[in-house]
């Protein structure tokens, strides 16, 4: 078995900014590729869900790295790297973990991976160099044979440091065939750049679609902010630090709104979305939440074009050459975000288990945008757009 585990005063917009072309050949491709993944997970009807596209992303391209054949085209196809020639698509990654690590250094921002590999069991070397090179991946040998739990505990350890203990355990029960386990540890924390005034924060309702409310505490500020509206939704960006990094909130102006405003979401929007906020007076009204959310990716990659992967005509002769054949067994995704007047704090963590066998014009009026119902949330990096986190609050009381 083989188990890859991963676990994002008044202010204009740096989005805008021209970003080179190497962060637009990755960031637009995992971004389509986790609105897609969030759209085959939930549709708006049911619990919180937030997923974390940069994770799940670097751990579906380090596992691309060790495929071969149809299982190759299949990966590309669902992350939407087909025409990326190898060089090009692993370069283009290296790139985009530089600029996020870097972007902003009043956040923080840690992406760490590792592979750890079965004593004895021998792993291509390009493989190894590859991860080395390009996602910093260190190596270590496990027992995975003679003592799977204890090996276990050690990836999980190091997950849990590498996530400031939001993730505590990403893997469990591992099989003595385990081969190799690739990890990759996102943690993200950003004060806002203009803080809520806790003295503001309040009960309120939060209406349910079918009619039915909660009483939850809600955060408010006044002042100036990027803003979009249209006909059938508002929108806001809110920005951490020096502005680099923000979260955007996507309120549908019905409370039944959001799986509408889901099935519409894709890169071509987002992409249409981002140059139209401006610059408007007005308030806003948040709930403060904090979320887990677990789930086993399996069933949604393979409607998103990667059901090769888990079969028997699964090809991962890069990684090793058979036999033993590999194959891919399970896919878990955790995520943690925690939202409250000071800022952001946000972790995840996926495992992927392969086994053997202008103009000047008179001022708008201020705006109001109170997420008292079902609404969507996402924090990107201004420059790249790369979406880190991406999910949607039904229910702020839920954890």
């Amino acid at each position: 078995m083989l188990l890859v585990t991963l676990c994002a005063k008044p202010w204009r917009a740096v989005g805008a900014q021209t970003a080179p072309a190497a962060l637009m050949e990755v960031a637009a491709p995992l971004n389509e590729f986790g609105l897609r993944l969030l759209r085959t997970l939930t549709d708006g009807k049911g619990a919180n869900v937030t997923v974390s596209p940069l994770s799940v992303s670097l751990a579906l391209a380090m596992t691309y790295n060790g495929a071969s054949g149809a299982t190759r085209t299949a990966i590309a196809k669902t992350l939407g790297i087909a025409t990326l020639d190898d060089e090009d698509f692993n370069r283009d990654n290296r790139t985009l973990l530089d600029t996020l690590q870097k972007a902003d250094p009043a956040i923080q921002i840690e992406i760490a991976n590792a592979l750890w590999t079965r004593s004895g069991f021998p792993i291509n070397h390009d493989f190894l160099q590859v991860s080395r090179d390009f996602f910093d991946a260190s190596a270590e040998s496990l027992d995975f044979a003679g003592d799977p739990d204890g090996a276990a505990g050690q990836i999980n350890s190091w997950v849990k440091e590498r996530t400031h203990g939001k993730i505590p355990e990403i893997v469990r029960n591992l099989s003595r065939s385990t081969a190799l386990v690739l990890t990759d540890a996102v943690y993200f924390k950003g004060r806002w750049s203009v803080s809520f005034k806790e003295k503001q924060t309040m009960l309120r309702s939060f209406h349910f679609p079918d009619g039915g409310s909660v009483e939850t505490r809600m955060m408010r500020q006044d002042g100036e902010f990027d803003y979009l509206e249209t006909p059938a939704l508002q929108a806001i960006r809110l920005p951490y630090g020096d502005r680099r990094f923000a979260m955007y909130v996507f309120l549908p102006r019905q409370d039944s709104g959001l799986p509408e405003f889901l099935r519409s979401l894709d890169e071509a929007h987002w992409a249409q979305w981002m140059p139209q906020f401006r610059p408007r007076r007005g308030q806003i009204v948040l709930p403060r939440f904090e979320s887990t959310y677990g789930q086993k990716l399996n069933d949604a990659l393979e409607l998103m074009g990667m059901r090769v992967a888990f079969g028997p005509a699964a090809d991962f002769s890069r990684i090793h050459q058979p036999p033993p054949q590999l194959t891919i067994s399970d896919v878990e995704h955790k995520t943690y975000v925690k939202v409250d007047e000071e800022g952001t704090e946000a972790a995840a963590a996926t495992s992927i288990g392969i086994v053997a066998s202008a103009i000047i014009a008179a001022p708008p009026p201020q705006f109001k945008m109170v997420v008292d119902h079902p609404s969507f949330c996402a924090i990107a990096e201004q420059q790249s757009g790369a979406l880190l986190f991406a999910g949607v609050v039904t229910n702020p009381t839920q954890h």
